[in-house]
């Protein structure tokens, strides 16, 4: 930003940038100016070009006030005030006003349990499952010749992997278990 400052020190325009500008007295003027320029208006008076220096006070991430632009001696100046970040709400319970557990629900899968990861696991799981279907299927057209512990014992291990989670599908749904725990329906 810069202030087009009139002979006396006073504000006669303000510009956010440099190309192609209208002086105060109203003559355009075509190509780029620069800090500092000064040129004598067809109304007599002087105009100079100030940029406005940006200032910061405070610390932090949050910015609490940008202040107006002000003149501070022979130059122009906004200060924007930083503080520290606000503590986060606190997590809403079930029977607080706007308590919504489905929204809750949503905003916590986004930042637990992101769409990839779930999509990946699950996928993981699928194709296992697949793998294993002919194992099943042998197991399965065998069942009413089951006789002897042995093929007990085959059976439940071709159906096993139907029943088990991959590591990764078995790390989503504990996630998945723990927003809903986090965040239950109200009663």
């Amino acid at each position: 930003m810069y202030i087009i400052e009139k002979s006396d020190g006073s504000e006669a325009a303000r510009w956010n940038n440099l190309t192609n500008p209208n002086w105060p007295d109203g003559v355009s003027q075509s190509g780029r100016s620069k800090a500092g320029d000064s040129r004598v208006g067809e109304d007599g008076e002087t105009y100079t070009i100030k940029e406005v220096l940006q200032k910061t006070e405070g610390d932090g991430p949050r910015t609490v006030s940008t202040a107006s632009v002000a003149k501070v001696g022979d130059e122009w100046h906004q200060v924007t005030t930083m503080a520290a970040a606000l503590d986060p709400p606190p997590t809403p319970k079930p029977g607080d006003d706007g308590y919504d557990y489905s929204e809750l629900r949503k905003r916590e899968y986004a930042l637990s349990v992101p769409f990839g990861d779930q999509a990946d696991a699950i996928l993981k799981w699928t194709t296992a499952i697949r793998m294993k279907q002919s194992a099943v299927d042998a197991a399965i057209d065998g069942i009413t010749s089951i006789t002897d512990d042995a093929e007990k014992t085959a059976l439940k291990a071709a159906l096993g992997p139907v029943f088990d989670l991959p590591a990764d599908l078995d790390s989503v749904v504990g996630k998945w278990v723990a927003v809903k725990a986090k965040f239950p329906k109200p009663e």
